[in-house]
């Protein structure tokens, strides 16, 4: 499979526990619930930049004329790793709460960027091949073992 297919896939199930914790965190709702989801979106969203800078990052960079890409999406990596510290270091619900809405805006509109930018590029310059090869290396990073 292609990375940037993964990665979408990835996208998607994130997408989905954002919608959660939005609504969780919307009413306050139990706290336990909100860190454990908080905890499972920290370890993988960590988990998905660090890969997107490990493996699609520089097969991307001989195909474009800046870094200028490269440079934003680090630094919303960045923005979104300082959110998740701040919503796990908050001593407070509400301070919490104003974190997690702050944090999980930059993470839509972080994932919505790569989706109409990194991946379109990455679809443009890089062919099939090595997309599938990137693929495969994203499935032994996840520990992901085929049939």
């Amino acid at each position: 499979m292609k990375l940037t297919d993964l990665l979408m896939g990835e996208h998607a199930a994130f997408r989905a526990l954002l919608d959660e914790i939005e609504k969780m965190s919307s009413f306050a709702g139990e706290v336990a619930r909100i860190e454990s989801a908080m905890t499972v979106l920290t370890t993988e969203v960590k988990s998905h930049a660090a890969l997107e800078e490990k493996l699609l990052f520089p097969a991307l960079e001989p195909h474009v004329e800046t870094d200028e890409l490269f440079a934003e999406m680090c630094t919303d990596h960045e923005q979104i790793r300082f959110g998740l510290e701040r919503i796990e270091n908050a001593r407070h619900l509400n301070e919490a709460l104003e974190a997690v809405g702050q944090t999980l805006g930059i993470v839509r509109r972080h994932f919505k960027n790569e989706e109409q930018n990194l991946y379109t590029l990455a679809e443009e310059v890089l062919d099939d091949e090595t997309l599938i090869q990137l693929g495969e290396a994203w499935a032994t990073a996840h520990s992901v073992k085929r049939g």
